[in-house]
């Protein structure tokens, strides 16, 4: 069983033409993590624009991209996220982790 990644744009949120799967991941775990990656990166590439976290927050929820995935709660890990700024390459390196390189 394959498990896959829901991506969007929050600016078209649920607009067919602005959503894309990725799909091929042999866990939900590894999904998962994907979208983990994939939100951080979002927050860390607004961080510095929006230093203030209700502001980043509100940024990410009006310009980011979103990623849904079986097991994956977006509002608690954007709150971390938030909080804990990413210290390595790893923890934003989604791309390393997608199954179809």
């Amino acid at each position: 069983m394959s498990h896959s990644v829901l991506c969007g744009d929050f600016a078209h949120y649920q607009d067919p033409d602005e959503e894309w799967s990725v799909d091929g991941f042999r866990t939900a775990e590894a999904a998962a993590e994907y979208a983990r990656r994939f939100i951080r990166d979002q927050v860390e590439g607004l961080r510095s624009e929006y230093p203030d976290p209700a502001a980043l927050e509100q940024a990410f929820l009006t310009f980011g991209e979103y990623a849904i995935a079986p097991g994956f709660e977006l509002k608690p890990w954007l709150a971390h996220c938030i909080a804990q700024p990413a210290t390595r390459k790893a923890d934003t390196d989604y791309q390393a982790l997608d199954p179809n390189p």
